[in-house]
């Protein structure tokens, strides 16, 4: 009786047969299907900004954590992550919710206004948000004030500091992940 050895290479395509995906690659597919995921997202949410956010998330997170093995289907992986996003945003608008009916209900115990408490907490968190700005490249600042601060659109910073939408986005992305990590602590 022989044993019949079969390469299993064969049978992957070389895009996906490399044990960990190069970041080209996750990006050409990010890139492929990114209008797409940003439909998608904007029909679960009806809000463009949390879409475009949470599309600018979905490609964080691959290129944190980039498949280990070979992906057969990239854009499903792609809609899984925004899926994914999707609850957790949900979810932490409902947490938020309650947050802000238990203070609701505090203040109204305590008779306190809350006022004090919510300018306290917002000047500490623009506090926060302004030296991790400062911690920034400066050019990742310069594209994330542009875009966010200022909302001037992808393409227009692009064109005033002479890059390609591409690295504004990589910027922007970079930014937008290292504000949340900071502002987390």
């Amino acid at each position: 009786m022989k044993t019949l050895i079969v390469k299993v290479s064969a049978f992957v395509p070389p895009s996906v047969s490399s044990p960990r995906m190069k970041t080209e690659e996750l990006e050409l597919a990010f890139k492929t299907h990114a209008g797409e995921l940003r439909s998608f997202l904007y029909r679960q949410l009806r809000n463009t900004d949390t879409a475009a956010d949470l599309v600018q998330e979905t490609y964080l997170r691959m290129l944190r954590q980039p498949p280990q093995g070979p992906v057969l289907n990239l854009r499903s992986l792609l809609f899984r992550i925004a899926r994914n996003l999707v609850i957790d945003h949900a979810r932490s608008r409902g947490t938020r919710g309650q947050h802000d009916e238990g203070m609701a209900y505090l203040y109204e115990v305590t008779g306190e206004s809350p006022e004090p408490f919510a300018e306290v907490a917002a000047r500490r968190e623009l506090a926060l948000m302004a030296e991790a700005l400062k911690r920034l490249p400066p050019r990742c600042q310069e594209i994330f004030l542009l875009c966010r601060l200022e909302g001037v659109a992808h393409k227009e910073v692009a064109r005033q500091l002479g890059v390609s939408v591409s690295t504004v986005e990589k910027q922007l992305a970079i930014a937008l992940d290292f504000l949340a990590h900071s502002l987390q602590r």
